[in-house]
């Protein structure tokens, strides 16, 4: 951790190094560290967004942990925390690309797509080795809560079975088998959440854990409805994960 004050980094937080607008943090890119800044009560994100003001102390919580278990378990590479400050993160900038709009994506060669799709892959496995310590669906927070957009219910849920049960009318995530058991998982396999080569040839960063959890499938459903990008909707075709023994 590093021993500048709070005052310090945020003095850092301007507008010239803001290069997405905020939603509901403010993220400053700087030469070598990302600075994640909660808005303030009452204030909305682009285009009137108003953030979940509910939860994102929590998912920042989430994300810190994430972090930690994924250094502890794996050699996925993922940003060191640098500071932890009151309403704000700081992270070591990993350096490369990140494919936040088509234009982008569509330079990425065939191959090169490939060779993305195969290495996140590996990660994905890798992930799938962390010990799971209930069994159940869960993020790392003391509440447990699962935090993505498209699960109205956070649970947590004691296995796969509770909450295929729980979302019996869900089309896609019904189909979710029931001896599926919950791995370590980002859960948004989003392009703009990795960082690629300059040349595109791979992705050595992945970005924004804060949605992470133990989920059935590493998060294969919900990848097929939230992917955005022409191809990117294979990520987890051939992949295999453990079911419970029977």
């Amino acid at each position: 951790m590093s021993s500048s004050s709070d005052e310090e980094y945020l003095g850092e937080c301007q507008e010239k190094y803001m290069p997405v607008p905020p939603f509901d943090r403010y993220i400053y890119v700087l030469p070598h560290r990302v600075i994640k800044k909660h808005l303030s009560i009452g204030e909305t994100g682009f285009n009137g967004y108003i953030p979940d003001f509910a939860t994102v102390s929590a998912r920042d919580d989430n994300e810190l942990k994430s972090l930690e278990l994924v250094r502890e378990h794996t050699d996925i590479p993922v940003p060191r925390v640098l500071h932890q400050g009151k309403g704000f993160n700081v992270f070591e900038r990993i350096h490369g690309i990140t494919v936040n709009e088509k234009v982008i994506w569509d330079r990425v060669s065939p191959r090169q797509r490939e060779a993305i799709r195969l290495q996140v892959q590996g990660y994905i496995k890798k992930l799938a080795t962390i010990p799971n310590p209930t069994g159940g669906i869960l993020s790392l927070v003391p509440s447990g809560e699962v935090f993505h957009l498209q699960l109205p219910n956070r649970g947590p849920f004691t296995s796969t079975k509770e909450f295929v049960t729980a979302y019996s009318d869900h089309d896609v995530l019904g189909t979710i088998p029931l001896g599926c058991q919950p791995v370590f998982s980002h859960l948004d396999w989003d392009l703009s959440n990795l960082i690629l080569y300059p040349n595109l040839d791979g992705a050595p960063g992945v970005i924004d854990w804060e949605r992470a959890c133990f989920f059935p499938e590493g998060g294969r459903s919900l990848h097929k409805m939230c992917h955005q990008w022409d191809g990117w909707e294979k990520l987890f075709d051939n992949l295999d994960f453990p079911r419970m023994s029977t």
